[in-house]
């Protein structure tokens, strides 16, 4: 038994005695998991996060795909959709005309983007992506290069939502991972998007507790 007065493996009790963690107990901490898949311009029409191991950590801080190593569990408070993008220059467009460019990127992705959280073979959350603003990163903007003339050219760039850590959805109710059982977010659209600047980084992220083994 551990210290939160439950035994989900099933452990024979008389090796507890012999238990390489600290009486078996378990700790609780603030954590996140992410994960980035990209988003190919003028193809994609559905992403998976969660479901594949990255190279690097600025991509993937997951241990295992598709799933928490046991005896890791994983309380999740809050999700983020972040886009990762570059200020780039862009055609201005004609007057009423939609622009181009990084802030266009967000909104179309956001528009008719939804995010679906499956746990084990159930569905246990849905939302439109503008529903889920990143909460960091840097601001938006949009500028001009002084040509007054149609169509002359602008500088811009755009996140998901406001940079303060605040500014995310908070789930009504947090959803529980328990160690070794399959989970994912798909993010899919009705159609392709052609995207300004190409195939364009999106980073999905998991906010909330991370229960784990006091060693």
């Amino acid at each position: 038994m551990n210290g939160w007065g439950w035994n989900p493996y099933q452990y024979p009790p008389e090796y507890a005695q012999y238990d390489t963690q600290y009486q078996g107990r378990k700790e609780v901490i603030g954590w996140s998991w992410w994960d980035t898949v990209t988003y190919v311009s003028g193809t994609s029409v559905s992403l998976t996060f969660f479901t594949a191991m990255r190279a690097t950590i600025d991509l993937s801080n997951m241990e295992v795909a598709g799933q928490l190593a046991a005896p890791k569990a994983f309380l999740t408070r809050a999700i983020r959709f972040f886009v990762k993008q570059r200020p780039r220059s862009a055609v201005r467009a004609a007057d009423t005309n939609p622009n181009t460019g990084a802030i266009d990127n967000i909104q179309q992705l956001t528009n008719t983007g939804t995010a679906t959280v499956t746990i084990g073979q159930k569905t246990y959350g849905q939302w439109p992506l503008w529903m889920l603003p990143s909460g960091g990163g840097a601001w938006g903007f949009i500028g001009g290069n002084g040509v007054t003339a149609s169509p002359g050219s602008i500088v811009d760039f755009g996140v998901n939502g406001f940079p303060d850590p605040r500014a995310v959805y908070t789930l009504s109710r947090p959803l529980f991972i328990a160690p070794q059982i399959n989970f994912k977010i798909d993010v899919v659209w009705p159609a392709a998007i052609t995207l300004a600047g190409t195939d364009t980084p999106i980073q999905l992220i998991m906010d909330g507790d991370l229960i784990r083994p006091v060693q």
